[in-house]
């Protein structure tokens, strides 16, 4: 029995609606155009994948919609100029990556009768692939840094750093050991000047212990004694005599943090002590000589003090022969991330339990500007290790970090900003509008996640960009 075949018991507005079934039934995005670029037929998928809205490809043809910058480029454009196949890698601006392929179709006198285009979305693909890369560069770096401090904890004292201007410091301590003239750390507070004065002690030659104290931490009326010592019954409760912190250095270092807290009373006794090398306890009328060399470290401006009396001018130029700034954490960020794993080193040999790090915290970490330094990344690695319930450590742990990012101190520093002249009205809106859609634009990592943030399409995005002139 002959039976007709299915198409043709159709008419061309059955078939054509047929067709636009199957079409919608595919994943990636299908395009039929004629020659001239205008679109015949189109899926659901292309729109997706495009971001376009089917009013576009309903009123413009494809050299229209690339020339309005709706979408950046197509394949069919090529094919039907060339009259040959035409395959492209594209980026759409929703942040959708596609391959996309067209081919012309020519009738017995090589004109063309229509061109289709296939839009296969490869934006997960391309995205685990990066991820993937991402992971495997990072892993690489923490593996080698895991090595370097490695290293670092084996010796004698330990300078985790990995930065430019760090290694100058560093440098620049190592010559400075070789030496026993005063020296004078400057630097703000929790950078490491304590550390710094522990490696010049272990770099010299000296034989003596290195000892330490703070002169902001204790009392007034107990800080004499406790540099200088006293005699027994020197005043009530001295049952013996003690050796003072300055005579416990002898042949070693003397270590005088925050020296800028210095009683004003004391600053004389001290600098006699720098000059004559020799200390009498409280109480006492013997003299003791002493070798040792003076670290004094401060977070103050001692040349201020100076000038407001409360540090003696004197004392000052005798402890600031030999100068080394360390800069805040902020300015050395390559040291950020040394400095994460080896306290997070620490703290897996100390409990015994290894965490891992999500992918972005270090991102986090690095876009911190770290107020309290070196003291506070260790505070925050010893928070997140303690706060993370499995082995994984992830963005959750780090809930205050965001009040400080650069980003945000951008935004608050364009929401500050007033206008110095008088404008008119129109031009003043014009001009916030530039900058703020700017301002969102640098936020964002592409024109989809800026347009969601904005809540515009992409064609009025795109239509300000061009009509404000930015780029």
């Amino acid at each position: 029995m002959y039976r007709t075949p299915f198409f043709q018991t159709k008419n061309n507005d059955e078939l054509l609606v047929l067709i636009s079934s199957i079409f919608n039934t595919s994943n990636d995005g299908l395009f039929i155009c004629d020659k001239n670029g205008y679109p015949l037929l189109f899926n659901q998928a292309l729109l997706d994948i495009s971001g376009c809205s089917p009013d576009v490809f309903h009123h413009y043809g494809i050299f229209e919609i690339v020339e309005e910058g709706l979408v950046p480029t197509s394949c069919s454009i090529v094919a039907i100029e060339t009259r040959q196949p035409y395959s492209k890698v594209i980026t759409y601006y929703n942040g959708k990556t596609a391959n996309a392929t067209a081919i012309p179709f020519l009738d017995s006198n090589n004109e063309i009768i229509f061109v289709v285009s296939n839009v296969k979305d490869v934006t997960d693909i391309n995205r685990l692939h990066e991820e993937l890369e991402e992971t495997r560069q990072i892993n690489l770096a923490y593996q080698k840094i895991l090595e370097q401090i490695q290293e670092e904890v084996g010796r004698s004292y330990q300078l985790i750093y990995r930065s430019k201007n760090m290694h100058e410091v560093v440098s620049l301590a190592s010559r400075f050991a070789k030496n026993d003239s005063p020296l004078l750390i400057l630097g703000e507070s929790g950078v490491g000047k304590d550390v710094l004065a522990e490696y010049i002690h272990q770099k010299s030659e000296r034989k003596g212990k290195l000892i330490k104290i703070n002169c902001g931490a204790i009392p007034e009326h107990l800080l004499e004694s406790e540099l200088f010592g006293y005699e027994k019954g020197a005043f009530t409760g001295a049952t013996q005599s003690k050796a003072g912190l300055l005579e416990l250095a002898h042949e070693g270092t003397i270590f005088l943090d925050e020296i800028g807290d210095l009683p004003f009373s004391l600053q004389v006794k001290l600098l006699t002590v720098l000059q004559d090398s020799k200390i009498r306890r409280v109480g006492g009328t013997e003299t003791r000589e002493v070798n040792m060399r003076v670290i004094a470290a401060t977070n103050c401006d001692l040349h201020s003090l100076v000038e407001q009396k409360k540090f003696r001018q004197d004392l000052y130029y005798r402890l600031n022969v030999l100068t080394v700034n360390i800069p805040p954490l902020r300015e050395r960020q390559d040291d950020i991330s040394a400095l994460l794993f080896y306290y997070l080193k620490k703290l897996e040999q100390k409990y015994k339990v290894e965490k891992k790090l999500d992918n972005y915290i270090l991102e986090k970490l690095l876009d911190y500007s770290w107020p309290g330094n070196i003291r506070e990344l260790k505070n925050i690695v010893e928070r997140m290790y303690h706060m993370s319930e499995d082995e994984k450590i992830t963005l959750e742990h780090l809930p205050f970090l965001n009040l400080n990012s650069k980003q945000n101190r951008a935004i608050q520093d364009m929401r500050k900003k007033s206008f110095v002249k008088q404008v008119p009205l129109k031009k003043a809106i014009a001009e916030f509008e530039k900058e703020y859609i700017t301002q969102i634009l640098r936020q964002s990592s592409n024109l989809n996640e800026c347009c969601e943030k904005l809540e515009v399409s992409i064609a009025t995005l795109i239509r300000r960009k061009k009509s404000l002139g930015i780029q």
